[in-house]
């Protein structure tokens, strides 16, 4: 694998695998393209739409880049250019390559574009898809985890802190097991690699209070207070390795 980056004129900037895509454009982004062909075999709805793709042997998720909140609704999928590096489709490729490097379980960059127009650009990426997983909100409105599927949780984002990276939401939504139960992160849209070890806590705590909330709001949810000293176990355990 080497990544390339390709500034093409009239804005458009990409980042890309070479091992996986020979020479990307537009097309390669483009949701109406891959719906034309039948290759969409799902979609996820976020603060975007995200879209499963099967092309060729490879099977891929393409992400849109949209805000949230106030400001989404006013600037919808527009961020504004401080340098193609900056960007939050290139940013997060970046961050994937580097923790893909240390070992992390964390999706697999295949390519990301930016499309600049002025002072305002638009993005997207791509990323290969986790086989035969799905996220833990959906497996604990189905059923417990063990303690050992907990603990694993806690080794998860005890790697990642120690890599130093700092996860924007880490929420249960975020966190996926595959059908070896091995667990693995997902996006690091807005994340980055931090110093020291104050903000830590916070992305733990982050996580606890999504369960909370999804116990609060899910008729059946298959967690408690017990699972999360088995989390901390994992974390601990994982820090003083």
């Amino acid at each position: 694998m080497a990544t390339i980056r390709r500034d093409i004129g009239a804005g458009h900037h990409f980042i890309f695998d070479d091992s996986v895509v020979d020479i990307p454009n537009e097309d390669l982004f483009d949701p109406n393209l891959w719906q034309a062909q039948n290759k969409v075999t799902g979609k996820a709805k976020g603060r975007g739409t995200t879209l499963f793709i099967t092309h060729e042997t490879h099977q891929w998720v393409l992400r849109h880049f949209n805000r949230g909140g106030l400001i989404g609704k006013l600037l919808s999928d527009q961020y504004f250019f401080t340098g193609v590096e900056k960007s939050r489709p290139f940013q997060e490729f970046r961050l994937l390559e580097y923790m893909r490097e240390k070992g992390l379980r964390v999706p697999e960059p295949v390519a990301a574009r930016i499309h600049r127009r002025g002072a305002i650009y638009r993005g997207d990426l791509i990323t290969k898809a986790i086989p035969n997983s799905r996220d833990l909100h959906h497996i604990l409105c189905e059923s417990a985890l063990s303690a050992d599927d907990w603990r694993h949780v806690g080794k998860a984002l005890s790697k990642m802190h120690k890599c130093q990276v700092h996860h924007h939401d880490a929420n249960i939504r975020n966190i996926m097991m595959d059908d070896k139960r091995n667990i693995w992160l997902i996006d690091f849209d807005r994340c980055e690699k931090r110093t020291g070890e104050s903000w830590k806590q916070s992305n733990v705590d982050r996580l606890l209070r999504s369960l909370h909330k999804e116990k609060t709001k899910n008729t059946v949810f298959h967690w408690s207070e017990e699972d999360w000293q088995y989390c901390l176990e994992g974390y601990s355990g994982e820090q003083a390795d």
